[in-house]
């Protein structure tokens, strides 16, 4: 992965492939496996490929399997991705990795000319961080209280120690990885300002979810569509 690969497009028009999926809430600066076998998530797999790449997750609403293969509702919050890397099995599905760039807001979507999902959307960018010595301070709170419960966690951050990595990252990074409930977790998507996540992610500790037992599969995993 380059860092070509992470920048999102100067000249993005506001539509965007939409990927709905159930108990799933992607976020920016991270890595989703996938693998896609449904016919129309393979057309709009293909048809990204052929254009710019990007790829919007979105989570679908309670309620969806009785209107699963039509559109249920989804969350307004997704995050736009861009395929870095692919495969294509001999069965016919895919293999790929999904980079995380950019939180947005769904307006509304577009009526459908092909079998997947479009919609149109404003990018909610992150707002500027507060001062360096007050993130990095909020960081360590948050690293020291998730390795005390979620001790799989640590590896993950001695990883990351040897890059200053902005608070922004940070909290989506551990919003992302940690089995947090999904109403925090779209909330937290939603959430465009570093610290307030932190706070979020702070505020809602101990997390009540069974961390141990998920403990070794967060994330490594190919979610299926």
């Amino acid at each position: 992965m380059t860092a070509h690969d992470l920048d999102f497009p100067p000249d993005f028009c506001g539509e965007v492939r939409l990927f709905p999926l159930s108990k799933l809430v992607m976020f920016p600066s991270n890595v989703l496996p996938l693998h896609i076998f449904e016919s129309r998530y393979k057309e709009m797999l293909e048809d990204a490929l052929r254009g710019d790449q990007l790829v919007a997750m979105a989570t679908l609403m309670p309620g969806f399997e009785h209107d699963y293969y039509s559109r249920p509702p989804v969350c307004p919050a997704i995050c736009i991705g861009r395929v870095i890397a692919h495969e294509r099995t001999p069965q016919g599905t895919y293999n790929l990795m999904l980079a995380g760039l950019e939180r947005a807001k769904i307006e509304h979507e577009i009526e459908p000319v092909r079998s997947f999902r479009r919609g149109k959307v404003t990018v909610i960018g992150s707002r500027t961080e507060t001062a360096k010595t007050e993130s990095a301070e909020r960081a360590e709170q948050l690293v020291a209280q998730i390795v005390k419960i979620f001790p799989a966690m640590r590896r993950l951050f001695e990883e990351l120690s040897g890059h200053e990595i902005p608070l922004a990252a940070l909290t989506d990074v551990v919003a992302f990885h940690l089995p947090l409930k999904m109403e925090l977790k779209l909330q937290l998507l939603a959430e465009t300002d570093p610290t307030l996540r932190a706070e979020l992610l702070l505020a809602n500790y101990p997390w009540t979810e069974s961390l141990e037992r998920d403990s070794g599969r967060y994330r490594g995993d190919f979610s299926a569509n």
